[in-house]
């Protein structure tokens, strides 16, 4: 198995579970709803996308 395999870090899972921490610290802190932690899911799932991107475009380059 390559090492380079190994190394690799799924930014889009962890984006998710981040933002996802994030949102549902920010509606209780804000005291504003609960679908503020659907906005951090969603923002962290596609940060995480995005970064997963620019990775698998620097590694074949």
């Amino acid at each position: 198995m390559d090492k380079k395999q190994n190394n690799k870090i799924p930014y889009t899972g962890l984006g998710l579970v981040f933002g996802t921490a994030i949102g549902v610290v920010i509606a209780l802190a804000i005291n504003r709803p609960i679908y503020w932690a659907g906005i951090g899911t969603g923002l962290g799932l596609v940060l995480g996308a995005i970064i997963d991107t620019l990775k698998k475009k620097n590694q074949n380059t």
